[in-house]
């Protein structure tokens, strides 16, 4: 089975894509011969799908589920699913299909939905022009909001992208109310956060989200109330954005 990663910058070098990739993803289902059909299924909770008959392939997409940067990592997820020759995981009135949820894209467990989210990853925010867009920036709201504008990704798959590509101590968390749903850290911070569920007292994050209102800048806070290990002479620093009339926010820690 090929390297997602790898598949992914062959794809971007056969196709010649030069400008935005998520714009040519439609291209390149087309060249391989990939249907697609992007439509509502207010009823379901999957964000992908993608279905076998004999040696044809089609790719649902589920626009009831976020807005069109995740629209556009979900079908490059499925194209990474196709391109890989993955395997069909269940069945639907009779015809083998892939679908995915959001579960099942987080899901670091899964090989295969791993290796689908890094053809996507890299398909859509190629390392060496991310690397560069990102390089000299300071790691926060703005350049997450301007790279994932750029590329025409969510705010969620950008974030996760820079952090990925960090060698500053930094950790991007996601929560759902005071609940905490997902973590990524650069590897200079993987050992320092506290193994988080809800976001502790008396942090800026825990003002935030009960009130609603975003932090315009990073504010210091106590490294003991976020971290496992103390930091000599380091300060740490938080900030959290949550849009307006959501439960979702992301919270920044750096130091």
């Amino acid at each position: 089975m090929a390297d997602s990663i790898s598949k992914a910058k062959q794809v971007l070098a056969d196709k010649k894509i030069d400008g935005v990739p998520a714009l040519a993803l439609q291209d390149i289902a087309n060249d391989e011969g990939v249907k697609f059909k992007f439509d509502k299924y207010p009823n379901d909770l999957w964000d992908g799908t993608l279905l076998f008959k004999g040696d044809k392939r089609a790719i649902l997409i589920n626009t009831q589920r976020g807005l069109i940067g995740r629209h556009n990592f979900t079908f490059a997820h499925e194209l990474g699913h196709y391109l890989l020759a993955h395997k069909p995981t269940t069945t639907i009135d009779g015809r083998p299909i892939i679908r995915c949820t959001t579960a099942d894209i987080r899901n670091n467990d899964n090989s295969n939905e791993v290796d689908a989210n890094r053809f996507a990853a890299e398909l859509l925010m190629p390392e060496e022009r991310f690397r560069l867009d990102m390089a000299g920036a300071p790691i926060d709201f703005g350049l997450i909001g301007s790279l994932s504008n750029k590329y025409m990704v969510s705010k969620h798959a950008c974030s996760i992208r820079i952090v990925n590509f960090l060698q500053a101590p930094c950790v991007i968390i996601r929560t759902n109310g005071m609940n905490v749903i997902g973590v990524t850290a650069s590897r200079s911070a993987s050992n320092f956060l506290r193994n988080l569920t809800t976001i502790p007292n008396g942090t800026a994050a825990q003002k935030v989200i009960t009130t609603g209102y975003w932090q315009k800048e990073f504010a210091e806070c106590a490294s003991s109330l976020w971290l496992q290990r103390s930091i000599p002479n380091e300060l740490v620093y938080e900030c959290t954005y949550i849009p307006k009339d959501s439960k979702f926010a992301t919270i920044i820690i750096k130091w």
